[in-house]
Formats: structure tokens, C-alpha cells, sequence
């Protein structure tokens, strides 16, 4: 196979990469003239790519001869679809696997994090991440009481029944679920079922969290209960998150909250 020179892939003005018919037409062995030829007579199946973009280069001083150039940049899309219209020749087939490596070898280089450019930017870099890295001590330490806060709550990370966060709250079970009901961070399902030891039909109620607070709330499976509608009957407990905030819901302390019992 034929040895193919790097290809001159540019940036253009509209941030896109491109190639022009110039660079195409040299490391191809064709002329110019018959590139464009191929791009004017199949206009509309390159611009279902994007607008080509036509630039003339003027004629060069001193040269004799001959006027402007027109030549056509073309982005990635548009520069394939041109190779695929040239006779596959060794040097077609050469170009096209070097255009294939420069466009991508452009793209990752383009989406790699730009280096400081010189010692004043490396100083500047320099100076911003020590302002930053001071400005998230500072809000650390701000916010230090509301570390301890939490962490004074949920030091063992178990779970809570209703009924000791409730307690812990000076509200009764009942009470507190239905405010967790009311305010939509619960809801309720029910079914009517045979009660043996009543003899008689009862009403049953499984609680489960709503799908914004399912970090507050784990369903328990509860495997010796009846079934409900089918299912494994499961108890609503309470996670650390959500015994937090449920206390500053109610304007507690930790000291008061991390009394509840963990169950």
C-alpha cells in the first residue's frame, strides 16, 4: 500500500473539523478540477451532511498564470462520502484509512483538558485552586454542626419503627403517620381479608414510601404475616436519612430524636 502524508485536518471558523478538496486532490494523485467536479455534480447528497463551504485562495504573487482557487472544506461526513465516489486505487485506499485515524486522533485531542500554556497561566491555575480548595474548608467548617447533627443521629445506621421515632417526637404512632400521609411522604394501600381469630372480615393496610422519598423509608419483608394481594406483607421502617428528616420537619434536636429506639 502506498505511504500517505499526514493529512492537514483543520478547525474550522465554526468549530467543526474539516478538510479541504485541495488536501483531498494532492494525496489522492487526482485533480483538483475532477474533486470538485464530483462534489458540484452530487451537491445534495453531501449537504445531507451539512452546507459545504466553498473558500477561494488567491492567486499567489509573483506566479504566472492562472487566477484564484476555489476549493471546498469539508467536515468529516462530507470528506468519507468523497472517497467513497474515487476509484479505490492503493493511494485511495491509503488516504482513507489515514483520514479515518486523523480525524479521530483531532477529535480526542480536542476533547482532552487544555494544559496551562505557559508559567503566568500555570500560576493562575495555581492560585484558583488553592482559592478553592480554602473556600470548601471554610464552608466545612461552616457547616460542621449540621455534620454533627447527622451524624449524631444516625451513628449506627439502623433502621427505626414508626412508633420510636414517633415517641421520640411526643406524637403518638397514629399521629405521625398521618402527617407522613397527609404530606405525601407515605401512602397507603388496603385490602379486606378473613381474620381467623376474629372470624370476621378485617381491613389491612400496607404502607410504602412515595417514589420522591424512598431514600427516608425501607419496606421490610415481614414473612409470617399474611400475604397482601399477593405479596409478602412488609413493614415501613424508617432509614437514618429519613429519621433526620423527619426531626427537622418538626423542629427537633438530635439529642431528643436519637432517643428513639432502633429496631
Amino acid at each position: 500500500m502506498s505511504e500517505v502524508q499526514t493529512i492537514n485536518i483543520i478547525e474550522h471558523a465554526d468549530g467543526e473539523l474539516r478538510v479541504s478538496s485541495l488536501i483531498v486532490a494532492g494525496r489522492t494523485d487526482t485533480q483538483h478540477a475532477s474533486v470538485l467536479r464530483v462534489i458540484r455534480d452530487n451537491l445534495g447528497d453531501f449537504e445531507a451532511f451539512g452546507l459545504v463551504g466553498f473558500e477561494i485562495a488567491p492567486r499567489v504573487p509573483g506566479q504566472h498564470g492562472g487566477g484564484d482557487t476555489i476549493y471546498a472544506l469539508l467536515n468529516e461526513q462530507q470528506a468519507t462520502l468523497l472517497v467513497t465516489f474515487m476509484r479505490n486505487s492503493d493511494v485511495v485506499r491509503a488516504f482513507k484509512v489515514e483520514l479515518v485515524k486523523q480525524f479521530y486522533a483531532m477529535r480526542q485531542a480536542l476533547a482532552a483538558p487544555a494544559l496551562p500554556v505557559s508559567y503566568a497561566d500555570a500560576l493562575r491555575e495555581l492560585a484558583l485552586t488553592v482559592e478553592t480548595k480554602e473556600r470548601l474548608e471554610l464552608q466545612a467548617e461552616r457547616d460542621a454542626p449540621k455534620v454533627a447533627y447527622v451524624e449524631t443521629f444516625v451513628a449506627d445506621g439502623d433502621l427505626r419503627l414508626l412508633r420510636n421515632v414517633a415517641k421520640s417526637l411526643g406524637m403518638t404512632e397514629g399521629e405521625l403517620r398521618s402527617d407522613l400521609l397527609a404530606r405525601k411522604w407515605i401512602y397507603a394501600e388496603y385490602m379486606t381479608r378473613w381474620s381467623e381469630s376474629k372470624q370476621e372480615k378485617e381491613t389491612a393496610a400496607r404502607y410504602s414510601a412515595d417514589s420522591k422519598k424512598t431514600r427516608y423509608f425501607t419496606p421490610v419483608p415481614n414473612h409470617n404475616a399474611p400475604r397482601f394481594k399477593g405479596e409478602v406483607m412488609h413493614t415501613l421502617k424508617i432509614t437514618p436519612a429519613g429519621a433526620v428528616a423527619i426531626a427537622r420537619l418538626y423542629g427537633k434536636t438530635a439529642d431528643l430524636v436519637a432517643q428513639a429506639v432502633t429496631a
